[in-house]
């Protein structure tokens, strides 16, 4: 393989369609150092999915595609083992080497990935050996360097740096850029062994080592236009640097990476990583180390990121808690070094106890082979035999045929006239349902007829009770003025009586005009208020600065937890009107037997959807109320502090106005969680 068959990310596109013929396009791939470079490739794969390829190229190219799955840490390697292994056993049936070769690979990369090291040296050497019977020594050398990952998998430090030494010896037969994968891996296995040395003198000449070497594989790189393993070489020149605490030295090669490949890579996390020991080499101490911690935290919880980041955070860990006087935290990262190293030991054992059994089944599966060969003679005879009965027994079904022709006539016949029994059926359904739905639609209207007059009652007959005593006390005051005797007292009498009954009057009035209005709110007409884009953040913590003093009154505490802003295109009125609606509903209901209580309002964007999490540990909702709660004039307090219509104007607001979800979910005794979901952008 020559320098330039390693082609930078940006012109592997270009590849696939300057390439005529498939083989050459396989050639591409099989060139390929890693499996992360599929990710670049992947242009060449889906092209070869249209190309016309032979029975072997078709194999071989399922392998690569397999070899691109296994790579992805997103995928399981547990779902990719006997997928890959079907793969190369059928290739070695077919007798197709350089699918069988490629087949071995994935499945190498399948067993690094379940940390099965033994085994997957064992697919190497195999995939070796079938690309050596091919006559392609450069694949064979290609093979033998491809060991190198799978030993600083295994954590063999020393082994693999002296592993590197000896194929860096015969440089004469390596390819530019076989020889500067070799430099970059004897990098990284004395990056490690200076990690684990716990005599400075000796770390002191792993860190030159290492440094050393990954300043010659970023010479290398640009020497002959490695510019996909450029950019790993100026990552890891910034990893070595920030651990070295050379500040300036990673700021620059970090500086690099974003100029030449965004900040948008499979190297931000190692990239974050550097920021903080930066950050502790010459940051506020007290904020670096929180960092440090929390960033630590974040690697023990996510299972995506590589073993090697939390290797280094917990080194980093030990190196500051010393340094600085954290020496709890400093003894936890060991013990969890510890306990990491423990676990790796683990499962290397069962690696070994899995491979010497496969080593010990061997001789047994090649028994098996030469008696399944045995058999085959067998059972080519005997498939002549059988050959000559399925004819007998084809003569006999075609006769079986048109017997059953015949009764395929009598059946379609019978299904005929189903099918109209069925449209018969399903047209007296409809109308079964129109009937159903329209009785529906009338009980609706009635419970609302009844829960609105049953609203409207109580203010309008005090309204005449107030007009019938004004009346009385006018036409007493006119008969007493027309007598002439009108004393001042008792005019004072029948103005106040006046202006009580006017008071009541225009208390009942206004009673009206508001469940009017909360009548009105139920048709969500968007009509009513023009959508804008506002800061639903900063509306609620308007809406909790109001609600404060009141609800200090009634010891009840609000939290909130949002993020300083959160944009989105809507009603910012209604919003508020729903948010005083649920605050209502919590202060009359689940708080209404008693002092104290907490309500948590959160809020997050997740895929274009605004949700607001309401919740409150009230007395909660009967499970027999949960499907009506929604619905207007429907209160368990009627007649005495509910109308019915809060969470009636809640649904018709978030649903009909605004096109979004409510979703309820309440325990008795617990509390209610009122869950609301709205779309971040509205058309206006």
């Amino acid at each position: 393989m020559s320098a330039s068959e390693i082609r930078p990310p940006q012109a592997y596109a270009a590849t696939g369609a300057a390439i005529a013929g498939a083989e050459l396009q396989l050639r591409t791939l099989r060139v390929c150092l890693s499996g992360h470079e599929m990710l670049h490739l992947r242009p060449v794969l889906a092209q070869l999915q249209t190309a016309k390829l032979n029975a072997s190229q078709k194999l071989e190219l399922e392998a690569f595609q397999l070899l691109d799955r296994a790579a992805n840490l997103e995928n399981v390697a547990e779902a990719l083992l006997m997928p890959a292994k079907s793969l190369q056993l059928q290739a070695q049936t077919e007798q197709h080497p350089l699918a069988q070769a490629a087949a071995f690979r994935a499945l190498h990369w399948v067993q690094m990935r379940m940390r099965l090291h033994h085994a997957a040296l064992d697919s190497l050497a195999r995939a070796a050996e079938l690309y050596e019977r091919c006559a392609l020594p450069e694949l064979v050398v290609q093979m033998k360097a491809a060991r190198c990952r799978v030993m600083l998998s295994a954590e063999m430090h020393e082994e693999l740096r002296q592993f590197c030494a000896t194929m860096l010896a015969q440089s004469d037969t390596l390819s530019p850029a076989i020889y500067t994968t070799l430099l970059d891996y004897s990098a990284s296995a004395s990056y490690y062994l200076a990690l684990e040395e716990g005599n400075p003198v000796k770390a002191d000449q792993h860190w030159s080592d290492c440094l050393s070497r990954r300043v010659q594989v970023l010479q290398c790189t640009r020497k002959f236009g490695l510019e996909s393993q450029e950019c790993v070489a100026l990552l890891n020149l910034a990893v070595v640097s920030a651990t070295r605490e050379q500040t300036s030295d990673s700021r620059h090669y970090m500086q690099q990476v974003y100029a030449k490949y965004g900040n948008d890579g499979y190297w931000e996390p190692w990239l974050h990583l550097c920021r903080l020991l930066i950050q502790c080499a010459e940051g506020e101490r007290q904020q670096a180390w929180a960092d440090l911690l929390a960033y630590d935290a974040t690697l023990a919880r996510e299972s995506l990121h590589p073993s090697r980041l939390r290797e280094i955070s917990l080194y980093a860990i030990r190196r500051y808690g010393r340094r600085w006087g954290y020496l709890e935290q400093a003894l936890q990262a060991t013990i969890d070094q510890v306990a990491m190293e423990r676990y790796y030991k683990r499962e290397l054992s069962t690696s070994l106890g899995e491979t010497l059994t496969a080593v010990m089944e061997r001789p047994q599966l090649l028994y098996q082979n030469a008696l399944l060969a045995q058999h085959g003679t067998v059972l080519e005879n005997s498939l002549v035999q059988r050959n000559q009965e399925l004819q007998q027994t084809l003569d006999s079904l075609q006769r079986e045929v048109a017997v059953r022709q015949a009764a395929e006539k009598a059946l379609q016949a019978a299904h005929d006239r189903l099918e109209q029994e069925v449209r018969e059926r399903t047209a007296a359904l409809e109308q079964a349902m129109h009937s159903l739905m329209q009785q529906e639609k009338q009980l609706g209207l009635s419970r609302l007829v009844v829960g609105m007059a049953h609203e409207l009652n109580t203010p309008l007959g005090n309204a005449r009770v107030a007009a019938s005593a004004i009346t009385e006390q006018a036409a007493s005051l006119q008969q007493t003025m027309a007598t002439g005797s009108l004393r001042r007292s008792q005019l004072d009498r029948v103005l106040d009586d006046v202006l009580q009954g006017g008071a009541l009057v225009d208390r009942a009035l206004y009673q009206i005009s508001q469940l009017v209005d909360r009548f009105k709110s139920l048709s969500g007409e968007p009509a009513q208020e023009v959508a804008s884009r506002f800061d639903l953040s900063d509306r609620l913590r308007y809406c909790a600065d109001n609600w404060r003093p009141q609800l200090h009154k009634r010891g009840i505490t609000l939290t909130l937890a949002m993020p300083e802003q959160l944009w989105l295109v809507g009603y910012p009125g209604a919003c508020q009107i729903v948010f005083q609606h649920l605050l209502d509903n919590c202060l009359m209901h689940a708080f209404a037997r008693r002092t104290g209580g907490n309500i948590v309002v959160r809020t997050a964007l997740q895929e274009h959807t605004v949700i607001i999490d309401w919740i409150d540990d009230g007395c909660g909702i009967a499970p027999e109320h949960l499907s009506h709660v929604f619905e207007p004039f429907f209160t368990t307090q009627l007649g005495l502090t509910g109308t019915g219509l809060g969470l009636a104007s809640v649904h018709s607001m978030i649903v009909s106005m605004m096109r979004g979800q409510v979703i309820l979910d309440s325990t008795p005794g617990i509390g209610s969680h009122f869950q609301l979901r709205l779309p971040d952008g509205l058309d206006v």
